[in-house]
């Protein structure tokens, strides 16, 4: 899935075990997401949960970084 920035509203969509990879413009956005992954067990909505967050090597001939995320509690 193809996206600009990962937000709280895409993290609350994940079940256990649930995992995902993004696509964003650079790697600035691809820490970012992965970070805001690994924060989530912080927010209210989310509390407790678990992510794990993977960022991929650039994509041949683009900025473009791939993560995983998957939810592991």
């Amino acid at each position: 899935m193809v996206i600009e920035k990962m937000t709280k509203d895409i993290l609350k969509k994940f079940l256990p075990g649930e995992q995902k990879v993004f696509t964003l413009p650079n790697f600035e956005k691809a820490q970012s997401a992965a970070v805001q992954a690994y924060k989530a067990k912080n927010y209210e909505e989310t509390y407790g949960w678990k992510f794990s967050a993977r960022i991929g090597d650039p994509m041949e001939g683009t900025m473009q970084r791939s993560v995983t995320i998957t939810r592991l509690a």
